[in-house]
């Protein structure tokens, strides 16, 4: 079973709309890279709700910032480091 993690909303939307990028702009753009981040899963991730390791990770690829930094820490299970992400 793959663990899931909160994300930071407002960083998600500030880092999107500072792209000028809707919701949908950004599920074509990752697309566009062959990043895996489905539409569903952006709206899930920007309105708090839990997401996978692997929509941390293309979604960190996409903005180019770290993975840890779009982590809600309280997500994070004890059992896993954020090296993982």
């Amino acid at each position: 079973m793959q663990e899931a993690l909160v994300l930071k909303v407002e960083l998600l939307k500030s880092l999107r709309q500072q792209r000028f990028l809707s919701q949908e702009d950004l599920f074509n753009a990752c697309q566009q890279r062959s990043l895996r981040v489905s539409l569903a899963t952006i709206k899930r991730a920007e309105t708090g709700k839990k997401v996978s390791y692997r929509t941390v990770r293309e979604l960190s690829a996409f903005y180019a910032v770290p993975a840890a930094s779009l982590v809600v820490p309280e997500s994070v299970n004890s059992g896993v480091s954020r090296t993982d992400l």
